[in-house]
Parts: C-alpha cells; sequence; structure tokens
C-alpha cells in the first residue's frame, strides 16, 4: 500500500525520554480518575455498579500497557535505519527485544480502549433498560456484538501482518515495513476506534430527548455524551501524523498516551459529573427527628415501641433506593403511562393508597420516598408509633 514507507531515522533514549514522562503522566492521572469514580460512587451508594467493576478493570491492561512501553522507548525497536548505524550487538539485541514488546504494548493499548468503551455502553444499556423499548435493548446487544468483533479484529490486524511471524523483531537486515511499522492495526484501530465513539455518542440522544425530564438538564446530558467527540477527533489527527513521520515509534506511544486519556475522561465524566452536582445515584438517608433519649430508653426497656426503632426499621427497608435520577424518573414516567390510568381510579375510589403491583421497583421506591412525610396518612403507609412520654417522679 502507498502509507508504507522507509524506515524512520534512528533516535536516541534522549529524544523518548519526554515521550516517556507523558506516558507515564497520563497513566497515573487515567489511574487517579477511575479511582475517584469508585470512591465517589461508592461513598455515595455503599456498592459499585456493573459499569464502575468495568472501568476498575480497564487498569489492568493499562499498566501493562505502560510497562511494554516503557521498555520500547527504552530499547527502541526495528522501525529505524539500522543498518550502518553502527550498534554494537547489545544494543541490537535490545531493540530485538523491543521490537517483540511492543506487539504486546499495542495489545494492551487496544484493550484499555475498549475496556473504557465497555464502560460507557453498559451505562447504556441502562439507560437503555429504563426506557422499556426493546429496539433501545436489542441495539445494545448488537453494539456488545460489534465491541467483541472489532476488538478481535484489531489483535489479528496485530498479529497477521507480517509473515513469517519472527520477522517482526528482525533487525538486520530491513524486515520490511509491513513488519517494522505496524500500519494495519493503526488503521483497523483507529477506524474502528472512532466509529464505535460515535456511535456511543449519537445512541443516548434520541433516548435523552424522549425523557421528560427537564430541558435543561437534556441539554447537560446531551453535551456530556458530546464529549465523546474529543476521542474521534485525536484519531482522525493522529492517523495521518504518525503516518506522515513513518510510523516513528515515539510519536506513536505519544499520541497513544494523549488518546487514552482522551478516552479515560470521557468514559468517567458523566459519573463524575453527577458527583459533583451532587446529583444521579444516593443512598436514601432517613434522619429521624426523635433520637433515643432518656425517656426513649426507659420505653424501650419497657417493651413499648419508640420512634426511633420505626426509624431504622423503615431505613432498612428502603436501604435498596438509589439509582440515577434522571434514570429512574425516566422509567417513572414510563411506568407511570402503562399504569396510570388504574392508579388513578384506585386514588379516586379510595381503595387503598398502595402502588400498583405492576410498577418497577424503583419508582416504587421513588413513590414512597418522595411522599410519605409531605402528605396526610394513606392506607397502607407505614406510620410511626406516637412517642411515649413517661411521667415525672411524683413529690
Amino acid at each position: 500500500m502507498t502509507f508504507y514507507s522507509s524506515a524512520p531515522p534512528l533516535r536516541d533514549f534522549s529524544e523518548a525520554k519526554p515521550t516517556l514522562l507523558v506516558a507515564w503522566w497520563t497513566t497515573l492521572f487515567c489511574t487517579c480518575l477511575i479511582l475517584l469514580r469508585l470512591a465517589g460512587r461508592y461513598i455515595r451508594v455503599e456498592k459499585l455498579f456493573v459499569e464502575d467493576k468495568i472501568a476498575a478493570g480497564a487498569l489492568l491492561p493499562l499498566y501493562l500497557r505502560i510497562a511494554c512501553v516503557h521498555v520500547v522507548l527504552l530499547y527502541g525497536t526495528n522501525n529505524a535505519q539500522l543498518e550502518g548505524s553502527g550498534l554494537s550487538p547489545v544494543e541490537l539485541d535490545k531493540r530485538v527485544t523491543g521490537s517483540r514488546v511492543v506487539l504486546a504494548s499495542r495489545v494492551f493499548y487496544a484493550a484499555t480502549l475498549w475496556t473504557l468503551k465497555f464502560t460507557t455502553l453498559e451505562f447504556l444499556g441502562r439507560l437503555a433498560g429504563a426506557s422499556m423499548k426493546k429496539l433501545y435493548q436489542r441495539l445494545i446487544i448488537a453494539l456488545r456484538v460489534v465491541l467483541v468483533t472489532t476488538f478481535v479484529a484489531v489483535v489479528v490486524s496485530d498479529l497477521a501482518e507480517c509473515q513469517p511471524f519472527a520477522n517482526y523483531w528482525q533487525v538486520v537486515p530491513d524486515p520490511g515495513p509491513k513488519c517494522r511499522q505496524g500500519f494495519s492495526q493503526l488503521l483497523t484501530m483507529g477506524v474502528s476506534s472512532a466509529i464505535l465513539d460515535a456511535i456511543l455518542v449519537i445512541f443516548p440522544v434520541p433516548i435523552i430527548i424522549s425523557t421528560r425530564i427537564a430541558t435543561k438538564r437534556k441539554v447537560l446530558l446531551v453535551m456530556l455524551f458530546c464529549f465523546g467527540f474529543l476521542t474521534v477527533g485525536i484519531t482522525a489527527y493522529r492517523l495521518p501524523a504518525i503516518i506522515d513521520q513513518k510510523g516513528d515509534q515515539i510519536v506513536r506511544s505519544m499520541w497513544a498516551s494523549i488518546e487514552l486519556l482522551a478516552a479515560t475522561t470521557v468514559a468517567n465524566l458523566v459519573a463524575l459529573g453527577s458527583f459533583l452536582r451532587d446529583s444521579g445515584v444516593r443512598k436514601t438517608k432517613f434522619r429521624p427527628d426523635y433520637h433515643s433519649s432518656g425517656t426513649a430508653s426507659r420505653s424501650r426497656q419497657k417493651g413499648q415501641p419508640v420512634v426511633s426503632d420505626w426509624y431504622e426499621t423503615e431505613a432498612a427497608r428502603h436501604k435498596k433506593a438509589d439509582s440515577d435520577d434522571w434514570i429512574d424518573e425516566e422509567r417513572s414516567n414510563t411506568t407511570a403511562d402503562v399504569n396510570g390510568d388504574a392508579q388513578a381510579r384506585q386514588r379516586t375510589e379510595g381503595r387503598g393508597g398502595g402502588a400498583s403491583p405492576t410498577d418497577s421497583h424503583d419508582s416504587l421506591i421513588r413513590q414512597g420516598s418522595h411522599g410519605m412525610f409531605s402528605r396526610g396518612p394513606v392506607a397502607g403507609e407505614p406510620r410511626p408509633p406516637s412517642p411515649v412520654v413517661t411521667a415525672g417522679p411524683r413529690r
């Protein structure tokens, strides 16, 4: 193909040090973003969602990749003008090692990016589930298949471009551009990544627009998802830049680190944004205005009900009331469209104030948590016992 070229000029390790520093810095920054997401989620709801665990799983290939990149930049690869360079046999052996390790680094690089995409996809899966539309749920399944298929294609393009396979780490004589530049893997991964990122940005927009949440929140959510176009732009720029530099490994590692930082930021932006706005997922908390006192202690000893005991029971019953506010609101609205008439008749006829058994779990929780103290007592709702006040000692 026309984009294959001669080897780039030989460069010393001193020229690779800035790139190595950037690679380590971006790795640590990505780690901080992921750990901040996990800590924020656990502090708010005392558990982790599936997408949080997937984001944590991205740390493994992330650090395997930086370990490989450190060796690659330190030793160099065979993608350089080595014939007549005067390198010692030891230095040539190091480049053989670097040429082997760079194959693994590209696999770990792709694994990190695809894991972050899967994190976003799982969040969209919850969003599609809240919409209760089978079309969106089927699209989520199709996207999962596409995600796995494209990752396999990237790995195959990384390992199958050069034949025989041992030429991947041949230093001298020149094994040819297909065995040292890795442009097949570069283009396969770049095009697949850009297309998937664009889909993950466009997919949730119609779901968000169709919800009944406030317009301001719709605009904010769409803007957050549109940050995914940042990675598309980086990919579109780095592909021709790397090809123009003849696949120079220092340039390639620099752009890979930048793309990883952008992808990690985009994958965690919605979760971190909800933490900063103090919205989204939170644990339901009961704050009783009647605490244990001397009188309450005496009442408990006599076997009489205490208000604080009732609050503790209710808090335990509502402990699992946690889901994204705007997703939960959409689920509640969808359920209300189906069961609204039946519930309205029940309330009008006065046949019990309980929710319909066909309501979803989260919508029942929202109904109970928002309405328990805001309206008068209704049949079927738990009410706290009246506080017991004992008379003081007679004088």
